[in-house]
């Protein structure tokens, strides 16, 4: 199980769970009889204060709108009316500093190839032979053990047509020592132009930010930050950088409550790691309001969501268990957070002894994985309802706690070959 920003040299990183594939064929056997009897959905109040995290948001709107302003679906879903916006998350500027370092030189590492191997992938990646003849010249190129790195210059980086660096890119993406490849600023939906049009930065950056970006799946990805770094002047347009590319989309949630919501069934799907008694009495005081409202989904989710969802993690110090996407996973019903999940040689047989393999996610708690072609589990994730999931990518102080839609998260992982989808299951439920 790998987290994201993985590197065995990266503070950031995360580590590997390796599932056993034998196991996951039996489970998925064993699913055929039982699917057939499920049928199954698609996949704030903050607490007193949380030492390891920076910002945090109340969404809780009672509303004044009137019964014809919005209309209740035609069958309503187990989890009640989910209401969402998708709003993009800013680092604190405490953090943006530590990525202000314009000293860093861009590296292609490629792992575990020689050059003449270097050479073929990069024909097949489509650069031009003087493209290839420059990279692999002396001045930029050195082999290490097995691997082969190139640092390339800026006019090589800036000649790469966007095909040919979405699948160069995607290539060494597979390498944890190409961070910006294996985890490049993500823009889904074609969403950077609504994203840098009100960034104030000068044009001119702008556009080589843009002439740089290239498509994975639907969405788009950009990977060359030390070089567009390099070349902003200013301390002032730097921050405007920074803050531009470390936005984050998520996804704020609310229940909306009407005045015949049936709020027993509510509570029902939400129950799960929450005390009923303590939430009734807010979802029946919206329930009397003349044409109901909404409340938060964070009132209905665990002590540690609660504390740390659209929140950055303090940076990590040495002993800090890996915060990860899989501690954060193992972690999401504890109120006290168990930090022997960071360590994968406790996680990997917990969750196999403790939850079993379920075709799809559709019950509020159940946990999926991404997993690579070698069966490692790249990403993990809690499911909380329609295409909502709750997650954490990577232990990474950039990287905050929150709700991604599954399709912008899958797309995030979607270099090379796409990542193959388990759900697994508390055995209890």
């Amino acid at each position: 199980m790998t987290g994201k920003g993985a590197s065995k040299a990266d503070p950031r990183s995360g580590f590997i769970i390796q599932l056993n594939l034998t196991g996951l064929v039996i489970f998925s056997v064993s699913l055929v009889v039982a699917a057939a009897l499920v049928t199954y959905g698609l996949v704030a109040y903050r607490s007193k204060g949380d030492a390891t995290a920076k910002g945090s948001h109340l969404v809780a709107s009672p509303s004044s709108a009137g019964p014809g302003d919005d209309s209740p679906p035609q069958e309503m879903p187990p989890w009640g009316e989910l209401k969402t916006d998708d709003v993009d998350l800013e680092q604190p500027e405490e953090y943006i500093a530590f990525e202000m370092d314009t000293n860093r030189v861009p590296k292609w590492e490629f792992e575990g190839m020689t050059p003449d191997k270097v050479r073929t992938l990069m024909q097949t990646c489509g650069l031009a032979s003087n493209e290839i003849e420059h990279a692999l010249s002396p001045q930029f190129i050195s082999v290490t053990g097995s691997n082969t790195i190139i640092q390339p210059d800026d006019e090589l980086v800036l000649s790469l047509p966007p095909q040919t660096r979405a699948k160069l890119y995607g290539a060494l993406s597979q390498t944890s020592g190409n961070h910006y490849m294996q985890f490049p600023f993500y823009f889904p939906r074609q969403s950077f132009e609504a994203r840098f049009g009100n960034s104030q930065l000068d044009p001119a950056i702008v556009s080589t930010v843009r002439k740089l970006l290239y498509a994975r799946g639907d969405d788009q990805c950009f990977s060359d930050y030390e070089l567009v770094l390099r070349r902003v002047a200013s301390e002032r347009e730097r921050l405007r950088l920074v803050k531009a590319l470390s936005r984050q989309s998520a996804v704020l949630a609310r229940l909306r409550i009407r005045p015949d919501t049936d709020i027993d069934k509510v509570l029902g799907y939400w129950e799960r790691g929450m005390q009923v008694k303590n939430i009734r009495p807010l979802l029946e005081s919206v329930k009397r309001l003349q044409h109901g409202g909404s409340v938060s989904l964070l009132y209905l989710l665990p002590p540690f969501v609660r504390e740390r969802l659209y929140t950055f993690p303090l940076p990590s110090k040495p002993g800090d268990p890996a915060m990860d996407c899989h501690w954060s996973t193992m972690n999401f019903f504890n109120e006290v957070p168990d930090d022997r999940f960071a360590n994968p040689s406790y996680t990997a047989p917990y969750l196999t002894t403790n939850f079993y393999q379920v075709a799809k996610p559709s019950l509020y708690g159940d946990i999926i994985l991404l997993l690579d072609q070698h069966n490692n589990a790249i990403h993990s994730g809690v499911y909380l309802a329609d295409d909502i999931i709750f997650t954490k990518n990577g232990n990474n102080y950039a990287q905050p706690w929150k709700l991604m839609r599954t399709k912008d998260l899958f797309g995030m992982y979607a270099a090379g070959a796409p990542p193959r989808v388990v759900v697994y299951r508390n055995r209890n439920w």
